[in-house]
């Protein structure tokens, strides 16, 4: 099934029919295939797909229906460390949770991140938890995403596939903070677009625990209940930073306007900074992210 899903995103309809044709053969017996797997519903209109759909009605006749149904799972994940220049465990360090973009991982932000981070804090960048089909396969290389689009899971659960990765990044940060040598201070996120968004979700589910997030060309999803927790940022004195390029093509500029009107409206912390560029922070924009931070740490 796996290997049709794959023919099927990198456009080779028949191949992926026939990879289809072995998994029923070999037992597959899902007849909701088309609503279980979406990109499947046009290839099933076909005549070979009609065929095949006939075929799959007459397995599962004789082997009885298989359903789906999504619950909590609990696993191992993979995070990475950048430790600051001059690293010793006989020193005391800021903690930075670092949260990468949709179809992205940690280890692209790395080169970005080494032009902000401070001296005095230390970096821990976790892989988010689903694993992007197409874009792993055309980079031959993992890519990841917190929002769970593989899964074809209804939208009802798009809040609890949101709320289970802010979870994720969580327990990093608990982690990090039980197994590295850091100060006695709250640590600070900072995510890019999805990454930015996840921020968000992370410290109004969590807003005890840290003391603020930069959210750079953030994408926003009604679904993280943030607008719904600011007055528990505002409670916690939780700190946020927005910047975003008024030439974004990919997260329009508005949205971190309309962020910004709804932190003031709400009394919470926070400062706005547009900059000229698209999607990608500039590097002035990086270098206010880079004041941000160790204004705000060196604060606690």
């Amino acid at each position: 099934m796996l290997l049709a899903r794959c023919r099927l995103r990198t456009g080779d309809t028949a191949r992926a029919l026939e990879a289809l044709s072995r998994a029923i053969q070999a037992g597959l017996s899902d007849t909701a295939l088309a609503r279980t797997y979406s990109e499947f519903s046009t290839p099933l209109r076909s005549r070979q797909g009609r065929l095949l759909q006939q075929q799959l009605l007459s397995t599962a006749g004789g082997r009885g229906s298989v359903a789906v149904e999504f619950a909590p799972q609990e696993r191992l994940g993979r995070y990475y460390i950048l430790y600051p220049p001059g690293y010793s465990t006989e020193r005391r360090y800021y903690l930075i949770v670092l949260l990468h973009g949709n179809s992205q991982a940690p280890e692209m932000l790395f080169g970005w991140a080494r032009q902000w981070q401070p001296e005095d804090a230390i970096i821990v960048a976790p892989e988010a938890p689903y694993v992007r089909l197409r874009p792993t396969l055309d980079a031959a290389a993992l890519r990841f995403s917190a929002l769970g689009e593989e899964l074809q899971a209804p939208d009802t659960l798009r809040e609890d596939i949101i709320i289970t990765s802010a979870r994720w990044y969580h327990t990093v940060a608990e982690h990090a903070r039980r197994t590295l040598p850091l100060r006695r201070a709250l640590p600070v996120v900072v995510g890019f677009s999805q990454g930015g968004f996840m921020a968000g979700v992370l410290l109004a589910q969590y807003p005890y625990a840290y003391a603020g997030a930069a959210l750079v060309s953030a994408s926003y999803y009604p679904e993280g209940k943030v607008l719904e927790r600011l007055d528990l940022l505002r409670r916690y004195g939780v700190e946020l930073l927005l910047l975003h390029g008024r030439q974004d093509p990919i997260v329009p500029v508005q949205t971190a306007e309309l962020f910004a009107n709804a932190l003031q409206n709400a009394g919470v912390a926070y400062e706005l900074f547009l900059f000229d560029g698209e999607h990608w922070a500039s590097p002035e924009a990086t270098q206010w992210l880079r004041q941000w931070l160790v204004r705000l740490l060196q604060r606690q």
